[in-house]
């Protein structure tokens, strides 16, 4: 943001610095200077063209007479646009300009003593269509230095994105008032108004009050087409805008001064003299000021009148409802809107402009009629119409006042040094803050225009800039050092990462964004056309994570990946870590042969994870999850829960090469670390144990881990291990033949024969209730 110091100057004591030294302290006070150009026009004065002839020895020079009331120079002249009477900038011999010196010279043989400038040469534009041509009322002869604000300071600033009241002059006023302890001025906002009522010249409707919390509408009669003063002129061109004419102008003008836009329409144009602001409807476009025909969307927010847009709301007007020379009647336009809004109707039209920089950062409601107020006295100042009696006001959604507080004790605390009560006091009046003190501090009430400052430690943050940086002693911390460490959950999910790369797993990363129809939780911005939607399954990413490799040739692996998924639960979104492994193809391991994977490896991997883990009351139930294959699959339950599932993936899901199987498993890891038990230590056992081979009949459809959990239930049996079942020729139809080696112990005495044959009947007994029976 480029800033006239003799414009800033109006409303604050300027410090006297030099530029370096003011540079360096706006910089440490977050107001980085970008860089700084000095403005100087000495020796130049206002002239008249008296006359102008044609050059005798150049096509496209003429020789002029310029006119300074009691003094009369002839000069040369390249300028498509002199004209016989206009009033110019005129360099006398001598004049110093940002180029350098004007001397007195001969242009193929004619004398030429002084210089018609543009605006390019007095260093307020950076190119120039021609000579600059100045306002009739103009005094001829005037020093146009003293009119023009001549020698100023332009600084170039960068204001951080969440600082939206300092990309204006008066709240870059209010900042160095804050920082250099001086008084700052107030606006005048008094004009006088007409007999007639806004309310009677125009109506405004809202369609949503989120879009656009405030829209005040003032109605100006009686306006007319002509340039602003000179003055003006030179501010804006200082600031890199261009005059227009002076309603125009004065939008610009307050916008860069209040930091709030305006937009001026011609009320006669207006479709029944209203305004309504809405949505963009399907197939609507509209023709904007730079001459552009752009299209719309719904999503696009416009201003419109009782049957078409003509506004993009908060970036730019329309070309139909422009104002021009035949413009009398002017409907002044004052509005806040809501940035992600014009944010996003900015980034789909491809359109920046001042106005949308603005809204985009966010701008109070607050200030709205303080903008429209401004304007119109500006505009009474300059006699340029009439504003209708007050102004219609619709506002929806007003901010709710905030208040912080500030304890006295957290300044040396935070900031490592000690600044007086009066210095905080008079720091943050300054910045608007109203103060109430308490016992321990202050209460802050915060100005609307600082949306920025929210907690205690923005308020300290504040007294530290400015106070200056430069002014905290550098002292080393005394807190000593702490060690962090990450969440259990972190700590968890790194310990399954270990376990599974143990077992010879590779870890995968894919991408958690899946198409809408693949997600329940969606995202409100979708960065690309696909990735709508949060992956509420590890699956879709393994599965790609396969093709990548089969299409490379890789016969086989077995891939891992620990990661959040996301769904919905009890109408609210929920986010939770999950570990997913595949196995497809054959082992990669020499002599294992080109026999592919099989259920039997993914329990195994499944088994051998959970035991790592130390998971224990576990185990396998039916499952109806339609990604697996109806037949190959299981639940996995930790008591009554179910903790994940495994199984085949279900062929029709497969876009594979060939006749492919890839096995899959997921667990939640929460609950498996909620049943994971912590290492404990155990001493050897003193007594040995007693082993048994137990073989036995069991109906086809009893899952083995019944079974299993009715023999681990005899409290004398330490472990039971299956080491074989059998379907064939001896075995009843409709049963399946378990072989298992019991291992009894007792922790106090050695077990006698009898002991254990009593365990075995007792294990027997038990079985018998789930219809298994001894295989004799």
């Amino acid at each position: 943001m480029r800033v006239s110091l003799r414009w800033l100057s109006e409303y604050v004591e300027l410090p006297d610095l030099a530029p370096a030294a003011l540079a360096e302290r706006l910089t440490l006070a977050g107001l980085e200077v970008e860089a700084i150009q000095e403005l100087r026009a000495e020796g130049v004065r206002v002239g008249r063209v008296e006359t102008i002839e044609p050059h005798p020895r150049a096509e496209n020079l003429r020789v002029c007479t310029v006119s300074l009331g009691n003094e009369t120079y002839t000069t040369v002249c390249g300028a498509p646009n002199v004209a016989q009477g206009m009033l110019v900038p005129f360099a006398l011999p001598g004049a110093r300009l940002p180029q350098g010196l004007v001397e007195e010279t001969h242009i193929r043989g004619v004398k030429s003593t002084g210089m018609i400038l543009s605006r390019e040469e007095l260093g307020l534009e950076e190119k120039s269509p021609g000579i600059w041509e100045l306002p009739p009322e103009t005094p001829l002869g005037a020093e146009l230095a003293g009119i023009l604000e001549l020698p100023d300071l332009i600084l170039d600033l960068k204001i951080t994105s969440n600082r939206p009241d300092l990309l204006g002059v008066y709240g870059l006023a209010r900042e160095f008032a804050a920082l250099f302890h001086t008084d700052l001025c107030e606006l005048s906002l008094a004009f006088p108004e007409g007999l007639r009522r806004a309310e009677e010249l125009t109506a405004v409707e809202v369609e949503s009050g989120e879009d656009c919390p405030r829209y005040v509408a003032r109605v100006i009669q009686g306006v007319s087409w002509r340039p602003s003063p000179l003055t003006l002129q030179a501010r804006l061109l200082k600031a890199g805008l261009r005059p227009i004419s002076l309603v125009v102008d004065l939008t610009n003008y307050v916008m860069l001064e209040v930091g709030h836009p305006l937009h001026a329409f011609d009320h006669a144009r207006l479709g029944e003299g209203r305004i309504v602001v809405r949505r963009a409807r399907r197939d609507e476009s509209l023709r904007t000021l730079d001459g552009v025909e752009r299209p719309l969307s719904p999503e696009i927010l416009v201003i419109a009148d009782a049957a078409r847009p003509v506004a993009l709301a908060g970036i730019m007007g329309g070309e139909e409802t422009e104002v021009g020379e035949a413009t009398r009647d002017v409907l002044l336009e004052a509005a806040a809107f809501a940035p992600a809004r014009i944010r996003r109707g900015s980034r789909l039209l491809g359109l920046r402009t001042e106005a949308s920089l603005r809204f985009e950062r966010g701008l109070s409601s607050e200030n709205v009629d303080l903008a429209s107020r401004r304007f119109c006295a500006l505009l009474a100042q300059n006699k340029g119409g009439t504003v209708a009696q007050g102004a219609v006001d619709v506002y929806l959604r007003r901010p709710e006042r905030r208040t912080v507080v500030l304890r006295r004790a957290r300044i040396p605390e935070f900031l490592g040094v000690a600044i007086p009560e009066s210095e905080v006091a008079e720091s943050l009046s300054r910045l608007g803050l109203g103060l109430k003190p308490r016992k321990d501090g202050w209460e802050a009430e915060i100005p609307f225009h600082r949306a920025d400052l929210a907690r205690e430690e923005d308020l300290l943050e504040e007294l530290a800039r400015l106070y200056g940086y430069d002014r905290i002693p550098e002292l080393a911390p005394s807190v000593p050092p702490r060690v962090g460490r990450k969440a259990p959950e972190e700590e968890f999910a790194d310990r399954v990462r270990r376990t599974l790369a143990g077992l010879g797993f590779t870890e995968a990363y894919t991408f958690p964004l899946v198409p809408a129809a693949e997600g329940e939780v969606l995202l409100r911005n979708p960065m690309a056309l696909g990735q709508e939607g949060l992956r509420k399954s590890l699956l879709p990413g393994l599965l790609g994570a396969v093709r990548e490799n089969l299409s490379a040739q890789i016969p086989g692996g077995a891939l891992f990946e620990v990661g959040k998924v996301f769904f919905v639960e009890n109408g609210a979104a929920r986010e939770e870590y999950r570990v997913g492994f595949v196995l497809f193809g054959r082992p990669d391991l020499p002599l294992s042969g080109k026999a592919p994977y099989g259920p039997a490896e993914l329990k195994g991997a499944v088994e051998a994870l959970l035991s790592a883990l130390r998971v224990e009351d576990w185990r396998l139930g039916p499952c109806d999850d339609p990604r697996l294959h109806p037949f190959r699959r299981a639940t996995i339950l930790l008591g009554q829960e179910a903790a994940g599932v495994l199984g085949e993936v279900n062929p029709e899901l497969l876009d594979l090469p060939g006749e492919r199987r890839v096995l899959f498993a997921e667990l939640r890891l929460p609950l498996l670390q909620a049943h994971a038990r912590p290492a404990a230590y155990r001493p050897l056992p003193r007594f040995p144990a007693s082993k048994r081979d137990l073989s036995l009949l069991a109906p086809e459809g009893l899952p083995e881990a019944e079974v299993r959990a009715r023999i681990l239930a005899e409290p004398l049996v330490e472990s039971a291990f299956l080491y074989d079942r059998y379907q064939g020729p001896g075995i009843p139809q409709g049963s399946v033949s378990l072989t298992y080696e019991l291992s009894f112990r007792h922790p106090e005495h050695t077990l006698s024969a009898e002991e254990v044959e009593e365990a075995v009947g007792r294990i027997l007994g038990a079985l018998a209730e789930l219809g298994v029976r001894l295989r004799t």
